[in-house]
C-alpha cells in the first residue's frame, strides 16, 4: 500500500490544482466589484468586475432612491486570467448608471464593464448631481437622419475610446480586463455609437471592438445612408413589442436586421416599450437581482446579452443563441 500513496498524493494535488484553475478562471458567477474612475476632462467612468470580495447592498444616487445594487466597492479585481471588456453607452438623456440590473449581470458572467457618463447625460449621473436637462439635446434633428454625418455625437466616440484607454491603463483593472477583446453594448442613442464602432460609420471603426449588442438603437441615420451593410463584426439587434418609435427600424426587408451582415441576431420583447432596458423597466422592485427575477423581459435581455458575448468574445457555444427564442414575440438570428 505504501508504494502507492506517492502517486495518490500527486493525483490528488493534481485535482487540486485543477480545482483551483477553475476557480481562478472567472467561470460562474462571479462577485461583483464597482469603482469609479475620472476621465480627461473630469467626465466619470462608472467599472463593474469580478472580484472574490464580498458584496454589500449599494446605492448608486446618494438620495438612495432607484434600484439598490449589491457589489464590493473599490474592491481589487479577481486574481483570474484577463477576461474581456464591454462597453456601454447610455441612451439620450440616460447615464452610464440606468441600466445597473445589465452592467452588473454582465459583471457576473465574467465580464469588466466601463460605462462613461456622455455630454447628454441629463436625468442622472455617476457622480449623483441633480437632473441637468439642458443636456437634454443631440447636435442634429432626430427627424431628420438623412443630416446626420460621422461628425454627428462624435463625442461618444471618444468617450467609448477614451474609456477603453482609462481602463487599459489603471493598474488594476489592466491585471483583468482584456482591451483587445471589446464588446459593446448601447442603448438607444447609445446603440446609434457602438454599431458606429462596429462601423456603421467608417471612421469610427474601432479596432478593439468585437461584438455589437444595439438595444432598441436609433438606427435611421445609417439607414439613410445606407452604411449597416458596412459592420465588421457580430451584431445582435433588440427590440420590443410596444417600442413603436424605434423597433420597426429594426424590421423588414429595408430595416436595421436584414440590411446587416451576418452574423446577426434579432431579438424581440413581449411587451415591453423603449425604457424596458434601463431601470425604469424595474418599477416596483427594490434591487437589480430582484427585478431579474421578478421582470421576464429584465431576465431575458441580460440572458440573450451574455450568450452573445459569451459567443464572440469567449468563443463558448451557446444553445440559447441557437433556440426557438422561448419567451420571445420574436427571434431570428444568422450565424455565419
Amino acid at each position: 500500500m505504501t508504494r502507492f500513496l506517492p502517486a495518490l498524493i500527486v493525483a490528488l494535488l493534481a485535482l487540486a490544482a485543477g480545482a483551483v484553475a477553475r476557480a481562478a478562471e472567472c467561470a460562474g458567477r462571479q462577485a461583483v466589484g464597482y469603482r469609479v474612475l475620472t476621465l480627461q476632462g473630469g467626465r466619470k467612468l462608472a467599472v463593474w468586475y469580478p472580484t472574490a470580495a464580498a458584496e454589500k447592498p449599494f446605492a448608486y444616487t446618494r438620495s438612495g432612491s432607484g434600484l439598490m445594487g449589491s457589489v464590493a466597492r473599490d474592491a481589487p479585481p479577481a486574481a483570474c486570467p484577463r477576461v474581456p471588456l464591454v462597453l456601454f453607452s447610455h441612451g439620450l438623456g440616460g447615464c452610464a448608471l440606468q441600466s445597473t440590473y445589465l452592467t452588473e449581470e454582465l459583471a457576473r458572467h465574467g465580464y469588466v464593464v466601463a460605462a462613461p457618463d456622455h455630454a447628454d447625460a441629463a436625468t442622472c449621473s455617476i457622480d449623483g448631481e441633480a437632473l441637468r436637462l439642458q443636456n437634454l439635446r443631440t447636435e442634429q434633428p432626430l427627424l431628420d437622419p438623412a443630416r446626420w454625418t460621422e461628425q454627428s455625437e462624435i463625442g461618444r466616440l471618444h468617450d467609448l475610446r477614451a474609456a477603453i484607454e482609462r481602463v487599459a491603463g489603471d493598474a488594476g483593472l489592466a491585471r483583468i480586463a482584456d482591451t483587445t477583446r471589446v464588446g459593446a453594448v448601447g442603448h438607444s442613442l447609445g446603440g446609434y455609437s457602438v454599431l458606429g464602432m462596429a462601423g456603421g460609420w467608417p471612421a469610427w471603426r474601432t479596432r478593439q471592438v468585437q461584438a455589437v449588442i444595439a438595444l432598441s438603437p436609433f438606427v435611421t441615420p445609417f439607414l439613410a445612408h445606407g452604411t449597416l451593410s458596412r459592420l465588421a463584426v457580430p451584431v445582435m439587434y433588440q427590440g420590443a413589442e410596444f417600442d413603436w418609435g424605434i423597433t420597426p427600424n429594426m424590421e423588414g426587408p429595408k430595416g436595421a436586421y436584414a440590411t446587416s451582415p451576418a452574423p446577426k441576431y434579432y431579438v424581440k420583447l413581449k411587451g415591453g416599450t423603449h425604457v424596458e432596458w434601463t431601470n425604469l423597466g424595474c418599477l416596483g422592485q427594490a434591487s437589480a437581482s430582484s427585478c431579474l427575477q421578478a421582470r421576464p423581459n429584465a431576465a431575458l435581455i441580460t440572458r440573450y446579452a451574455v450568450e452573445f458575448l459569451d459567443r464572440y468574445l469567449k468563443d463558448v457555444s451557446s444553445p440559447v443563441l441557437a433556440s426557438e427564442g422561448r419567451g420571445l414575440s420574436a427571434y431570428r438570428f444568422v450565424p455565419n
